[in-house]
């Protein structure tokens, strides 16, 4: 190896080098890990439309094909309907329309995101299906003020490289996407 020392070339032995190489990673891997609490969030990436989404994948029971949800007369639009799940009725919520961003369309990459927590349990149509990520908290921004309003209430957050952050919990346990005829 050669290096430059006060305008001179000088020769490097390769263990010289390999102790730089190994205190510069050794600093490298300290100064990472005081600046991120080593906390991740694993999280399910989808598709809705042209925008990306993710949820905790903590929350997420399973993922299904199906046809297409049984509708159910005189539900809000967000109710796409119901899935027979095992012998399990389950909601299907059209986040699509939830949220605000347009007409629900259908994809032949169409998922159902199974999504528990406790007794609670719902379906998200999701247009398809990205994989699963890690995200350092540290990447993850409050929204923007677009989503504000009724969009913004189920978002944590945005990722840095644009993926929105849904707040599942929230989701599965806000009383006002509960549809119940006896209330």
């Amino acid at each position: 190896m050669i290096r430059v020392v006060d305008g001179e070339y000088d020769a490097m032995t390769h263990e010289r080098m390999d102790e730089i190489l190994r205190e510069r990673a050794r600093r490298l891997s300290t100064e990472s890990s005081e600046n991120d609490s080593g906390e991740q969030l694993e999280a399910l990436e989808f598709r809705l439309g042209d925008e990306l989404y993710a949820v905790a994948s903590a929350l997420v029971g399973e993922v299904m094909r199906p046809g297409a949800p049984t509708p159910v007369p005189c539900t809000p639009p967000h109710i796409a309907g119901i899935v027979d799940l095992r012998g399990r009725v389950v909601a299907v919520l059209d986040l699509k329309s939830l949220l605000g961003l347009g007409d629900a369309g259908s994809s032949p990459d169409r998922r159902v995101v199974v999504l528990r927590s406790g007794n609670a349990e719902a379906g998200i149509l999701a247009d398809s299906l990205e994989g699963i990520r890690c995200l350092s908290p540290r990447d993850i921004h409050p929204p923007i003020p677009s989503m504000a309003g009724e969009r913004g209430v189920y978002v944590m957050g945005v990722e840095a490289g644009g993926t929105v952050i849904l707040d599942g919990e929230r989701i599965l346990s806000d009383e006002s996407l509960v549809v119940d005829d006896r209330v």
